[in-house]
């Protein structure tokens, strides 16, 4: 059976609501307008849906030219983002401890943030100014995503898991880039090099996860019974990384992926080692 790519899906601003897309540009930092804006406190440190869970029922919607329109069921206002129009004023800001400069948006993007967060935030975008690395990988670039520019999730993995949590889990909490499907249960911890469409992605390390998969996205809502990571904790805790679902990647070479291509395995690697104790 061949592997293909069933979904793609971009996170304009860390933390809000996934926008499926049929295809993409793939560049080495990223899908194209994934992850190119972030939140931050008036220090700098970045905000996320961990601690403000409403950040994941902001809509986005792409325009022409990369412009963003965005909604919040508790803003009758939406608010519509054109990187032209930005200041060009540059700020420090913080994430996972990494100290960057980002490009200050404008007061009207921060005071409509604020009043859905209930507190002091500035948006930033990843401007021409901004650099970032991954940490494993420190030639390859990153915009604000937690670490790595690509993660990849299956439907497998994501049934396998289903199969025992008490509770039905959407691939959604686990905020994904791309989803395979036709393959075996996890089978991406073998996969060392793959291609989709004219793209060749290579694997960095299994992803670890946190508090942010027990949240619904649609209704913000935090699982009273701790799932998916209970269940996930049973079957995929690994020595020394964590709970871990999907693999973080990093791009060869840049180019054109669309839903429905074809996925081929170039290398193979030896997967790590889980004790099942479901």
């Amino acid at each position: 059976m061949s592997y293909l790519l069933s979904e793609l899906t971009i996170y304009p601003i860390k933390s809000i609501h996934g926008i499926n897309i049929d295809q993409t540009e793939v560049l080495f930092s990223g899908l194209t307008n994934d992850r190119r804006y972030m939140l931050v406190k008036p220090n700098g440190d970045f905000i996320t849906g961990r601690k403000h869970p409403q950040l994941t029922q902001i809509n986005g919607k792409i325009l022409p030219n990369n412009c963003l329109e965005l909604s919040h069921p508790s803003n009758e206002k939406t608010l519509i983002l054109d990187p032209v129009s930005f200041s060009e004023d540059y700020r420090d800001v913080t994430i996972w401890g990494q100290n960057l400069s980002a490009q200050s948006v404008s007061s009207e993007a921060n005071h409509w943030f604020q009043s859905i967060l209930g507190t002091e935030a500035e948006l930033v975008f990843f401007g021409e100014g901004t650099q970032r690395f991954t940490s494993r990988r420190p030639d390859s670039p990153v915009g604000f995503a937690d670490g790595y520019p690509f993660l990849l999730t299956t439907e497998a993995s994501l049934e396998e898991l289903n199969r025992t949590c008490p509770e039905h889990i959407r691939m959604a909490q686990f905020r994904p880039n791309m989803i395979i499907k036709g393959n075996q249960a996890f089978a991406e911890d073998t996969w060392k090099r793959i291609r989709i469409g004219e793209v060749e992605f290579e694997y960095v390390k299994p992803c670890v996860r946190c508090i942010f998969t027990t949240i619904d996205p649609d209704n913000a809502e935090r699982s009273k019974k701790g799932e998916p990571l209970k269940t996930l904790a049973k079957f995929r805790k690994l020595k020394n990384e964590g709970i871990t679902f999907g693999i973080n990647m990093i791009a060869l070479n840049q180019g054109v992926i669309q839903q429905g291509d074809k996925v081929e395995i170039i290398e193979f690697q030896t997967a790590d080692q889980y004790e099942d104790k479901r």
